[in-house]
């Protein structure tokens, strides 16, 4: 099933915007690493700011879903998948307000690689999702599959980090003179990990449009020789 080629090139957009908002974020924690607060704030600003430019766009392509595509079932899975995309950015720009606040550079070394690696395998979350989304739409479902068992492994990966996080978190809490900070740490880890598990989410719903081999129109003959 061919998709109307300006909802499949938005979809790919929409998903290079959330790739975008996880590698500013990602920046933003290798900044703070090297004591370059100039550069993290800047990251921090570009990550929050993709995020609200993500949630306009997204209401500008369900609107073309909506007005362009008239199979209910396909409409109803694209929405979802817009859906579930749209809160895994939520929880990055969510980890984003937690850096703001938090005195990241005094946080035990322990946490903080802990940190580290859930925004890296957030990153890499985003990064194979684009990837899946454009296997997709060439109709590869061998490497839309890859991509897909990717993600997944990324999102066991991440609980599992979540879990030792916590349990870090817990042995250390009690050097920590500040106890709101305890609380933010948790809610901050949480948050990242949080993300990966609606990319699981999205990773689910490619799949589900890949059994309706959907792929963008091909380009016309006119398109093809420009």
């Amino acid at each position: 099933m061919g998709l109307p080629r300006s909802v499949s090139e938005g979809l790919l957009k929409y998903f290079d915007m959330i790739e975008s908002m996880a590698k500013s974020f990602k920046r933003a924690i290798n900044s703070l690493n090297d004591m370059d607060l100039n550069n993290a704030y800047r990251h921090l600003d570009k990550c929050i700011k993709l995020d609200t430019q993500a949630d306009a766009f997204r209401r500008e392509l369900m609107a073309k879903i909506a007005a362009e595509i008239r199979d209910d079932d396909l409409k109803e899975d694209l929405s979802k998948l817009l859906r579930m995309l749209d809160r895994m950015s939520e929880w990055i720009k969510e980890a984003s307000r937690y850096l703001d606040i938090i005195p990241y550079l005094e946080v035990p070394i322990e946490l903080r690689e802990k940190i580290e690696k859930l925004s890296y395998l957030d990153k890499r979350a985003a990064e194979e999702l684009s990837e899946a989304a454009k296997a997709l739409l060439e109709g590869d479902k061998k490497e839309m599959s890859r991509r897909v068992e990717e993600v997944e492994k990324i999102e066991e990966e991440a609980d599992e980090i979540n879990h030792i996080a916590k349990k870090t978190l817990v042995s250390i809490g009690y050097t920590m003179t500040n106890p709101a900070l305890v609380v933010m740490l948790r809610d901050f880890i949480e948050a990242l990990e949080t993300a990966t598990d609606y990319a699981e989410d999205v990773a689910d719903i490619i799949k589900i449009l890949s059994l309706r081999n959907m792929s963008a129109e091909p380009l016309s003959d006119h398109e093809v020789g420009e």
